[in-house]
């Protein structure tokens, strides 16, 4: 069953920090094959080993289009080849994007409307990923070719998040295009979760952080669901796993099938009515040293059982 994790016939197509990367733990001996800015399919096929047998698309920024302009085509010729492209139409994850789809489906959305009481917590973010941090490694042309920000904004990454009343909103942030205000979302138990996908292979932590901003590290509790999804369906792995709320599972599995997304991570939250709402879609999840019992065997077993698409 691992011959293929094993071999060059595990291609990532890449452009991040690389080692510290959640993928390279579960698939170590896959072969990193580096982006390059506005390369064509045929390119990467010739850069490409024979036995590539699947191609995970690992691009470590909100929108793929400066390094894949038309994913439709980029799909085609490679499959032409009979290779299984991952998360090629995991596009865009932008936040506005992102909400913008669970407002289609009829999921909860943390959108924020621009009038409403003074007293209504807000969280103001970056549209970007991480504050649009790699997208600053892109040349001025390039930035400017794709209407990205010429230099970070206001807020740089997630420790410049700010959560704060309406009222003392400045009236400038809502027309900033590279912000996003959306409701701040809480719980008496601070409670929270992170969906990992890896095909159909899904681990959800559990966590729990009494910060105003949460973060899935540091020394916060936590525990680990694995299940196994089926379209939008997901099925606790065993009995130990089954006691996630119902409407988490929906969620969960509803935007993970209808935003395909291969492989990723997914943040959600909760708020005090039991309702959950997707706030982050990451396509790159970093991973260090963490150690999680359990976690990488699972989604590493989610690459290779699932059938190919």
């Amino acid at each position: 069953m691992f011959a293929l994790w094993r071999s060059a016939a595990f291609c990532v197509y890449d452009w991040s920090l690389w080692r510290d990367m959640l993928v390279t733990s579960i698939l170590p001996r896959a072969r990193r094959i580096a982006a390059d800015f506005e390369q064509s399919p045929r390119q990467l096929l010739a850069k490409l080993p024979r036995r590539a047998k699947t191609l995970l698309i690992h691009l470590d920024i909100s929108d793929n289009a400066p390094f894949i302009a038309d994913a439709a085509e980029f799909i085609s010729i490679l499959t032409q080849r009979e290779i299984r492209v991952l998360n090629c139409r995991c596009r865009d994850i932008r936040k506005t994007t992102v909400q913008s789809h669970c407002i289609r489906l009829g999921l909860p959305s943390v959108t924020a409307a621009a009038t409403g009481l003074d007293d209504e917590l807000l969280i103001v973010k970056s549209d970007l990923n991480s504050g649009g941090e790699r997208e600053q490694k892109l040349s001025d042309a390039q930035k400017a070719r794709f209407n990205l920000p010429a230099a970070g904004g206001r807020i740089t990454g997630p420790a410049d998040y700010r959560v704060t009343r309406r009222a003392d909103l400045p009236r400038d942030t809502w027309n900033d295009p590279h912000l996003v205000v959306e409701q701040y979302i809480k719980n008496t138990l601070g409670r929270f979760f992170r969906v990992y996908v890896a095909l159909n292979a899904i681990v959800i932590s559990e966590a729990y952080d009494d910060a105003l901003v949460k973060r899935m590290a540091g020394p916060i509790r936590r525990c680990n669901h694995r299940l196994w999804r089926h379209g939008e369906l997901l099925h606790p792995q065993s009995a130990n796993d089954s006691k996630l709320p119902p409407r988490l599972l929906h969620t969960a599995g509803v935007f993970v099938d209808s935003f395909h997304v291969d492989y990723g991570a997914i943040d959600i939250v909760e708020s005090a009515a039991g309702d959950f709402y997707v706030v982050d879609v990451n396509k790159t999840p970093y991973w260090g040293d963490e150690k999680q019992a359990g976690l990488i065997e699972h989604l590493r077993l989610g690459f290779f059982t699932a059938k190919r698409r």
